[in-house]
């Protein structure tokens, strides 16, 4: 089988948007945090991809693309993959507090190396590798610091479903790097959007409650931070390799820790603050250029 012609961007514009796109997902996953501790996880969950529908289709129809078999089979595979990370995650967040979620759900950047390796036959560079160790073991100070059955006893189906969250996302994101070979970013996020909001029309419907208000705005928030975030990892992927990117998501703790305190007063302990500055560290070291040969000498 031939090799997949993949763009690349050697520069630092894909880490920037990338990151900037961590941050509006968790504007998301806090606005969905409060949502979901007043209506059903499934109506939460399919209000939250059914309004984004308009403007995702009107991004795309700026751009329209014929879509080819090959092309919905491997959108409809992601957009199931979409609809397991959003229900696992978003019960994640309902039964544990935001930061602690998002550190689980940080072993992500693993599971987005490894199937860049088996997939997308990335390299693993040297200075990625170790930072996503380095990283890990962040994480396992944050763990060890707050995942103690003090949240009763969900807090283990919480932590297994940011876990298997994880390892979907991960799997998500090495997809969309291989789509966007033959697809647009408009394409991919509106296949995915389309997908999850039928999915989930079902479910998200038979325990239907009435909207206040309140609602209809923080819907309208996380339609705007999901479509932001979504076109923006998407662009990010379709112009770096995933195992770049996966560093990235360690960024992610700093913006639940913020957020977690500022809506919910929720604060980070001291195992949570010195978990997340090992994990800056990583970022730091993954993401520098390697010294080349050339300037060596």
């Amino acid at each position: 089988m031939s090799a997949v012609s993949i763009r690349t961007d050697p520069g630092s514009t894909p880490v920037l948007v990338g990151a900037a796109a961590i941050c509006s997902f968790v504007g998301l996953d806090t606005t969905m945090k409060f949502l979901v501790g007043g209506l059903p996880l499934e109506q939460a969950v399919f209000l939250r991809y059914a309004f984004a529908i308009p403007i995702v289709l009107m991004l795309f129809l700026r751009r329209p693309q014929r879509l080819t078999v090959a092309s919905l089979r491997s959108n409809g595979l992601r957009g199931v993959l979409v609809v397991m990370i959003a229900m696992s995650f978003f019960y994640s967040i309902s039964v544990l507090p935001l930061a602690e979620a998002m550190a689980i759900q940080f072993l992500a950047p693993f599971f987005i190396a490894l199937f860049g390796r088996l997939i997308l036959k990335e390299p693993l560079g040297g200075r990625v590798i170790i930072g996503l160790c380095i990283g890990f073991a962040g994480i396992l100070v944050i763990l060890w610091g707050q995942i103690g059955g003090k949240h009763g006893d969900s807090a283990l189906y919480g932590a297994l479903a940011a876990l298997f969250a994880a390892a979907c996302y991960g799997l998500s994101n090495v997809l969309v790097r291989r789509q966007s070979a033959s697809d647009s970013v408009e394409t991919i996020v509106l296949s995915q959007t389309i997908v999850a909001s039928t999915l989930l029309a079902i479910p998200g419907t038979s325990a239907w409650q009435p909207l206040t208000t309140q609602d209809l705005f923080l819907f309208g928030a996380v339609c705007v931070f999901g479509t932001l975030g979504q076109f923006g990892i998407t662009w990010a992927l379709t112009r770096a390799p995933a195992s770049r990117l996966a560093v990235l998501e360690y960024t992610a703790f700093l913006w639940a820790s913020l957020f977690g305190w500022l809506v919910f007063g929720e604060h980070p302990t001291t195992p949570t603050l010195a978990g997340a500055a090992i994990i800056v560290g990583a970022c730091l070291f993954a993401l520098r250029p390697a010294p080349t040969r050339q300037a060596a000498e």
